[in-house]
């Protein structure tokens, strides 16, 4: 019985993370068009990272999506295991559910998203650039991006902030409020 309620746990909150990866995909999209690149541009340079190819531009595209698809439904599952299982961070109510997610989102910011902007995304942007217009210097691609790194922070951090809220709501949802119901 306790298996199933763990794998449950880990279902609902892999769920919960792919529906929160969802909802700040737009923000993405954002972030690229105040680049002045196209919108898929950040998901196509996350798949380089992965396939190594840089002119497969369907595959980078996939690979990039589902990477991004794939990390949100752990974060969700990781959450959703710390949050049943240490009893300081159990979610008892929507507000508490919210916060902890923000929180959650915040670390994840953090330690995931800046380092692989910095070793993953930025060097593939570059190379995106360059290959879009050739003739441009690989210098002044460089430039641009750089100069983007801000933006992309920004609102990265925003919608990892959003991804927390949904998260939170969606976990508190699925997992706790539904436990009450069963328990009554």
């Amino acid at each position: 019985m306790i298996h199933q309620s763990i794998v449950k746990t880990l279902l609902l909150g892999a769920v919960g993370g792919v529906i929160a990866s969802i909802i700040m995909y737009p923000f993405l999209f954002l972030t690229t068009s105040m680049m002045g690149i196209p919108l898929d541009d950040l998901s196509i340079a996350r798949g380089m990272a992965i396939s190594n190819i840089n002119d497969n531009y369907y595959l980078n595209l996939t690979l990039g999506i589902g990477m991004h698809f794939l990390t949100g439904a752990i974060a969700g599952a990781l959450f959703t295991i710390i949050v049943s299982t240490i009893k300081k961070f159990r979610i008892n109510n929507f507000k508490r559910g919210i916060m902890e997610g923000i929180v959650y989102s915040i670390i994840i910011f953090i330690v995931l998203y800046i380092p692989t902007t910095m070793s993953m995304v930025y060097p593939n942007l570059v190379d995106i650039m360059n290959q879009s217009s050739p003739a441009q210097s690989s210098l002044k691609d460089q430039k641009t991006v750089e100069q983007n790194l801000i933006p992309i922070y920004v609102f990265g951090f925003i919608a990892h902030i959003i991804f927390g809220v949904i998260l939170g709501f969606v976990s508190t949802l699925l997992i706790f409020r539904g436990d009450m119901i069963q328990k009554k």
